[in-house]
């Protein structure tokens, strides 16, 4: 067993990752099977989308927004699987940060630690209820139809998935294989993100925190302290840009695949008039924005947070310091003037200005394709 596996902060989402073999050296034949599934469902969406583009456009809309969600899904296993050794450092470096906060951090920033620890876990078990919602909704939907439908349409050249017995293997592979294989991988690589940022965030309280102690009795001892909490600021800064790193890509596709999925599912409700599906899209709505909106509500969070060492520095004795102390201290506000932002594939900040946009984009499209059908 790993030493980061059952880190408590993470709850069971580094440890499904290791046990289906994404972060794990010895586990190819997983990550075979993973993918696999992923590949062939997300080969007969393409070939179901191209044969049914021009039949009914509700329809083709929520095929539209399936096709999206497994290709979200195949992205984040391509980074997983070929990032699986920066992950396993990521998560061990955590694991030490965590440990030695836990053993030797000031009594305040321990029970913040544990206090963050409650509410990561309890972050976790409501995104697995959203998610929970969500896929019961996927259940119900192919069962409101009178004619035989699938939870995610799929065709393929050699036979026909809506005969018997097609149909009936093709929803149980559905049911048992392709939902519980998103779920593993879309759910646990969210938790961990989101976790991640409440940690960093957490760092730099911790941070200030350090900065507040610094006492003014001594000039060297003064000087020895600052430097410890320089260091500190690189290690946190170092921290954000490894999971920049791990997270940039999949942001990227996120950005630009959230846009057209709330778009497909907005025209989707404006076209459809059975309850059932508009109660259905409702809730993949609030899925969808639930995921993005709180991703980006604390990378927002991060950002104010790591503003605030340049105030925790300002408010140090620098004054009763001697001349290199107070270089130090021009060097690190100096450096604390940019934010720890993360940014979407190293280009778009992930904060609240770019959700809002984000949705603005949304929203604009929908009118376009809502004019576009009247």
């Amino acid at each position: 067993m790993t030493s980061y596996e059952n880190l408590p902060l993470y709850l069971m989402n580094v440890k499904v990752f290791v046990k289906m073999g994404l972060i794990d050296s010895s586990g190819w034949i997983k990550r075979f099977l993973y993918g696999l599934i992923l590949i062939i469902s997300f080969v007969g969406q393409m070939i179901n989308f191209c044969k049914t583009w021009s039949e009914d456009i509700g329809d083709t809309s929520m095929n539209f927004y399936c096709l999206l969600l497994v290709t979200h899904c195949l992205i984040r296993f391509f980074i997983v699987v070929k990032k699986a050794h920066k992950f396993e450092w990521f998560f061990l470096c955590i694991k030490q940060w965590y440990t030695n906060i836990e053993l030797k951090g000031d009594p305040q920033m321990v029970g913040t630690l544990q206090e963050i620890t409650i509410k990561t876990q309890k972050l976790s078990k409501i995104t697995i209820y959203v998610a929970a919602l969500a896929t019961i909704s996927a259940f119900l939907y192919p069962v409101s139809f009178d004619e035989c439908k699938h939870m995610i349409e799929v065709q393929y050249l050699f036979f026909d998935t809506l005969q018997t017995p097609f149909y009936e293997l093709f929803y149980l592979m559905q049911v048992v294989l392709v939902t519980p294989t998103i779920l593993v991988l879309y759910l646990p690589f969210t938790n961990i993100l989101l976790i991640s940022l409440m940690f960093g965030e957490l760092v730099l309280k911790d941070l200030c925190v350090k900065l507040r102690n610094i006492g003014s009795e001594n000039e060297e001892t003064m000087l020895q302290d600052f430097k410890e909490c320089l260091g500190y600021h690189g290690k946190v800064v170092d921290l954000c840009d490894d999971l920049e790193d791990l997270i940039s890509v999949d942001g990227f596709f996120h950005v630009a695949l959230f846009g057209m999925i709330l778009c497909m599912l907005l025209f989707v409700l404006s076209v459809v008039h059975n309850l059932r599906l508009i109660l259905m899209v409702f809730v993949f709505v609030s899925f969808n924005i639930y995921m993005i909106g709180i991703t980006y509500y604390y990378a927002n969070n991060l950002a104010t947070e790591s503003l605030e060492v340049a105030n925790a520095i300002y408010n140090t004795p620098w004054y009763r310091g001697n001349l290199e102390m107070r270089k130090c201290v021009i060097t690190m506000i100096a450096k604390c003037q940019k934010p720890l932002q993360m940014k979407a594939g190293g280009l778009y900040p992930m904060n609240m200005e770019t959700f809002q946009a984000i949705l603005r984009v949304s929203y604009s499209y929908f009118s376009l394709l809502q004019g576009l059908n009247q």
